[in-house]
């Protein structure tokens, strides 16, 4: 069995946030790697395992931000253990020891069968659980990590709208080379970048990201497998100024997916990506300056 540790000592806050002043930012709501002393999950599954929910090393991928100057905001706490990128009421009622002492709805979405609802239930295909959550923790994973999440990224993001008169959000993500079985086991693009068919942000703004990674050599898709999620659909408004995009990459690219550790491409990806970021800033400042938006008012 893999020895490696579960928890990432010492405890990091919920989240780490960098404030930038340019009208791109970036989220990384899957890529935490500090799992809380209450995760309970069952104890006789691997780190690689539990971590395989995680989109781990992307924040890594895209650090070039920080050089940039731009916006960040990651969750520190793993996907498994609340998914900020889900619904708050997608919920699978059978997680809980007692469905009906819920305070909220449930409005499970189709991931069910896989597991991947709010709280996820499997590890592609591996039961997470060997118990039921309680509702008090359940709750406490809602109102101390999803919550905070969420009245973070808001805030962020009506700062530099306020600021800028508009805002730009790429959600950083990876995905596994295949789809599971039961979805049909095909391969994925390489890059897949998700903009809810084209309802999250300006076309000119995909096309860009997109004509970007096919220019460092990746086959990219274009809301081919996945189109974003609760993230991409909650933040995305371009009538008002607000765009976003979700960026996937493959993790075959950069990592071995079965132990989870960084493979010899590593440091070309994470070039690639820097390249490709900071060209994006460039035509997203451009594009701003081009446009020369009212800034909104903020008294």
């Amino acid at each position: 069995m893999d020895k490696t540790p579960i928890s990432k000592p010492p405890a990091a806050d919920v989240l780490s946030v960098t404030e930038g002043t340019s009208p791109l930012m970036l989220s990384f709501p899957h890529s935490g790697d500090v799992y809380p002393d209450d995760f309970g999950f069952d104890p006789k599954l691997s780190y690689s395992q539990i971590d395989n929910p995680s989109d781990k090393y992307v924040d890594e991928l895209f650090g070039a931000s920080n050089e940039l100057g731009l916006t960040t905001i990651k969750a520190n706490f793993p996907r498994a253990y609340v998914d900020v990128n889900r619904h708050q009421h997608d919920i699978d009622a059978n997680m809980l020891d007692n469905p009906k002492a819920w305070p909220g709805r449930f409005l499970p979405s189709g991931s069910v069968e896989v597991g991947a609802t709010l709280f996820w239930s499997k590890s592609y295909d591996t039961p997470i659980y060997n118990r039921k959550l309680t509702v008090e923790e359940a709750h406490n994973r809602l109102s101390s990590y999803f919550i905070p999440y969420h009245q973070t990224m808001t805030r962020l993001v009506e700062r530099l709208r306020a600021q800028h008169g508009k805002v730009y959000i790429v959600d950083c993500h990876s995905m596994t080379r295949f789809d599971q079985e039961i979805r049909g086991g095909k391969e994925r693009p390489e890059i897949d970048i998700g903009t809810r068919n084209g309802a999250s942000c300006d076309p000119d703004i995909s096309e860009k990201m997109a004509e970007l990674f096919a220019a460092r050599g990746y086959d990219v898709g274009m809301n081919k497998r996945f189109i974003g999620g609760e993230i991409t659909l909650r933040y995305g408004w371009p009538k008002i100024g607000q765009h976003i995009l979700q960026v996937e990459v493959r993790r075959d690219l950069y990592m071995n997916e079965e132990t989870r550790a960084r493979n010899e491409n590593f440091a070309k990806v994470q070039a690639d990506c820097a390249w490709v970021l900071n060209h994006f800033k460039t035509y997203i400042e451009h594009r701003q300056n081009a446009a020369a938006p009212a800034v909104l008012e903020t008294t």
